[in-house]
């Protein structure tokens, strides 16, 4: 919920910095889970390519819907585009409208819980190959796509190839980590943790987690402009190794990659 304040305080700035990757834009959306098709050349809605490996993002707490709206998985769809090689499909789990449930943080964790069992139903119905499919989730999409993971390995038997967390807050890891049982829940688990005090995660050391820690160049100026914090740089930093094959880790280090897309 912090976090979502600090949103609302910087929407000015984080809608758009200098060269900065814009990832909010101005303009309400009322989505409470929707899977939406941004991969280049085909329309919102068509369904997925089954032939295509598939890359999903989770987009964190929205705390002002009705004003503004994440970009982060077109900036994804950008990267991949000028990534080049094998071509992927790029979704986009919207929930900007259900990202805050109330004051209780035990009621948004619920929300976040039940949207990943959504998604994992969205994603069987839609046909992706699920042993080529990696989640990404930034924040509180985390808790989503740890959720998707599980419901998909713990009740269709169907493990996605990747989880994806980008800075998880610490307040979530008992839940994304030991309730949800993330480390078993896809075939490689990765954890990009930011450190305070404009990040919010912490290195979790469970069985089967990757680890990074990633930090930005500002991290105290970014405590009073998000625009500039950990928390969104991490976004940035594995959205620039998405674009570039030659930057080490992030999303060079995923499965899809060393596959091929295989």
């Amino acid at each position: 919920m912090a976090a979502c304040v600090a949103l609302l305080a910087a929407i000015s700035t984080i809608a758009g910095c200098g060269d900065r990757p814009a990832l909010l834009r101005f303009g309400g959306d009322p989505s409470q889970g929707v899977l939406v098709n941004l991969t280049p050349g085909m329309r919102p809605f068509d369904p997925p390519d089954p032939g295509r490996p598939t890359l999903v993002f989770i987009h964190g707490c929205n705390a002002a819907p009705r004003v503004v709206h994440f970009t982060m998985t077109e900036r994804l769809a950008e990267a991949v585009a000028q990534r080049g090689g094998p071509p992927f499909s790029v979704l986009d789990w919207k929930w900007n409208a259900a990202t805050v449930a109330g004051l209780k943080t035990s009621a948004n964790e619920s929300k976040a819980v039940q949207q990943g069992q959504l998604l994992a139903a969205t994603l069987l119905r839609s046909g992706v190959p699920l042993a080529r499919t990696h989640l990404i989730g930034h924040s509180s999409g985390s808790i989503v796509a740890a959720s998707a993971a599980r419901t998909l390995m713990s009740g269709h038997g169907q493990p996605v190839a990747q989880l994806t967390l980008l800075d998880p807050a610490v307040t979530y890891h008992g839940l994304i980590f030991d309730v949800l049982a993330a480390g078993s829940s896809a075939r490689f688990v990765e954890n990009y943790w930011a450190t305070r005090p404009s990040g919010y995660g912490h290195e979790a050391p469970r069985a089967g987690v990757w680890n990074t820690r990633v930090d930005g160049p500002t991290p105290y100026f970014g405590a009073v402009s998000p625009v500039h914090s950990n928390h969104f740089h991490v976004v940035e930093w594995y959205l620039a190794s998405v674009a570039n094959p030659r930057i080490p880790g992030g999303f060079n280090r995923s499965l899809l990659v060393a596959s091929g897309g295989h």
